[in-house]
């Protein structure tokens, strides 16, 4: 995914900055240089065929996707908001339908969708920020390639769960699931361990999700 780093506004107030930084653009390339470093361009397919078994795209889906987009997120490369396409899909619905119609039919992902703006902020209240967990890294990109995201994600979950492919307490990034079906779960398993005069423990991880692409070699 190829992305434009963007730098950082001046800061209100002053504050310590990384080690051999000075400016917010200093800060803003040392953070995020490493870890997303160029990557190797591919050629486009010399030739693209439809999927005939693919089922056609509805409406309702590019719909329910687009209710999934925050109205206020900040605009990708493009400087479209989620807003636009709102309206944009409630005046006239033909427009994303057969723009998204066709990339769903063939498979493919324009390179020219994989654009992203990378912008560094800093975390509010440190006491120091002489450190990269002092800042945050949010990652904005194309409003088209957002839906058409989850537009396919919505046809992963589909098909996954008609294969029983998903574990049975697997409650994240599911449609009609949430943490309290997880909480629920979890609660329930407890009480019916218990009931054995079994002792119980519970063991939470929390794991970083990554972005599209990022050098895992990098340790933080």
């Amino acid at each position: 995914m190829d992305g434009k780093k963007v730098h950082l506004p001046s800061y209100p107030t002053p504050f310590s900055s990384l080690p051999g930084t000075e400016t917010p653009k200093q800060i803003n390339d040392l953070l995020l240089d490493p870890l997303f470093p160029p990557k190797e361009i591919f050629p486009p397919p010399a030739r693209l065929r439809p999927d005939k078994k693919a089922p056609p795209l509805t409406q309702e889906v590019i719909v329910t996707a687009l209710s999934k987009c925050t109205p206020t997120s900040a605009p990708g490369p493009d400087g479209i908001p989620n807003l636009t396409w709102k309206q944009v899909n409630r005046i006239n619905p033909s427009v994303l339908l057969h723009i998204l119609s066709l990339l769903v039919s063939l498979g493919y992902h324009p390179a020219s969708l994989k654009g992203f703006n990378g912008i560094v902020l800093d975390k509010p209240g440190k006491l120091s920020y002489e450190s990269p967990a002092s800042f945050r890294i949010i990652v904005l990109i194309h409003a088209v390639s957002k839906i058409l995201q989850r537009v396919i994600t919505s046809r992963v979950v589909l098909a996954a769960r008609s294969k029983e492919l998903l574990n049975s307490n697997q409650c994240g990034s599911l449609p009609g699931l949430s943490t309290y079906d997880s909480v629920l779960t979890l609660y329930n398993d407890m009480k019916t361990l218990q009931r054995r005069r079994l002792k119980v423990s519970s063991l939470f991880l929390d794991i970083k999700a990554g972005f599209d692409y990022v050098n895992n070699c990098i340790q933080t």
